[in-house]
C-alpha cells in the first residue's frame, strides 16, 4: 500500500486526543484544493430511502446496483486522462492505467475500509512512492462510543507528532455542514527511503458516523508535477455521498 499509511487500528483504541491545533499550527504555503463534498442530484436522496428497508434484505446487493447505475448516469464527462471511480460512498476521478487494490479490516469490532491505486505495481509488502488512497472509518460511536470527530483527531495526532515542525508544510480545520475537515501535508523522508510530500484529507461526519481520509502522495522531486497532474484533479473532484452508506 502506500507509505504514509498509518494504522488506523491504533486510532479505535483509545478516545483522548491531545489539543492538537493550537501548538502545530502551520503557515499555509500554496492555495488549498479544497475537498468538493457535493450533492449530485435529488435523485440519490430518492434512491437512497427507497433503499433503505432494501439493504436489510435479501435484495441488497441488487438495489445498490441501482444506484450506482443511476449515479454513473449522471456524472459528467471526466477530465483527460481520468475516468470516473466509485468506491463505497466515494465518487472520484482515476488516472487511466493505475493500478488499484482493496482492503477491509477491522479494530474493536469498527470496520476500516482502505482503496488503492497507483501507476505502480505495489501490494501490502511492495509500498508505492506516488498514489491516491482513500481510508474510511465507520460506525465508531456505534460500536465503541468514539465519535467521528474524535477519530479524525486520533488519526492525524501521530503524523503531527512523528515529524518536525519544518516538515509540516500545511496544517488547516474547518467545518463545512456536518463534516469537519482537516488539511495536512507533510514532508516525509525516513533514512534508506526517496523523500516524499504527502497530502491529506480527513473528513468527519457525527452525523453519518463515519471518517474518509484521502491522501496523495509523491516523491519530493517529483512532487508539482504530480501534484498539478494528478494530485489536484482526483482531490478536487471528490464527491462523498452522505446520504449512502459507506458500509
Amino acid at each position: 500500500m502506500c507509505r504514509s499509511f498509518w494504522n488506523a487500528k491504533r486510532v479505535c483504541k483509545t478516545n483522548k486526543p491531545n489539543a492538537i491545533f493550537p501548538c502545530h499550527k502551520a503557515n499555509i504555503q500554496e492555495k488549498i484544493v479544497r475537498l468538493q463534498v457535493t450533492p449530485l442530484l435529488c435523485v440519490f436522496i430518492l434512491l437512497f430511502s427507497l433503499n433503505a428497508v432494501a439493504e436489510e434484505s435479501k435484495n441488497a446487493a441488487s438495489e445498490r446496483e441501482k444506484i450506482r447505475a443511476a449515479i454513473e448516469s449522471q456524472l459528467p464527462a471526466p477530465p483527460d486522462g481520468f475516468g470516473w471511480q466509485i468506491y463505497k460512498n466515494v465518487v472520484f476521478a482515476k488516472p487511466e492505467k493505475w493500478n488499484e487494490a482493496e482492503r477491509k479490516s477491522e479494530s474493536n469490532g469498527i470496520p476500516i475500509t482502505v482503496y488503492a491505486s497507483s501507476p505502480e505495481v505495489f501490494s501490502q509488502t511492495k509500498q508505492f512512492e506516488m498514489g491516491f488512497t482513500i481510508q474510511i472509518i465507520s460506525s465508531s460511536e456505534k460500536i465503541r462510543k468514539i465519535d467521528a470527530n474524535t477519530i479524525a483527531l486520533l488519526y492525524i495526532e501521530p503524523f503531527i507528532k512523528t515529524h518536525k515542525k519544518e516538515e509540516i508544510l500545511l496544517l488547516d480545520q474547518n467545518s463545512m455542514g456536518d463534516f469537519e475537515r482537516i488539511f495536512i501535508r507533510f514532508r516525509d523522508a525516513p533514512p534508506g527511503l526517496t523523500p516524499i510530500i504527502v497530502h491529506k484529507f480527513i473528513l468527519a461526519n457525527n452525523t453519518t458516523d463515519s471518517v474518509h481520509i484521502f491522501t496523495f502522495e509523491s516523491p519530493v522531486d517529483s512532487w508539482e508535477k504530480n501534484w498539478d497532474k494528478y494530485g489536484t484533479p482526483i482531490l478536487s473532484k471528490i464527491n462523498v455521498l452522505s446520504q449512502i452508506s459507506p458500509n
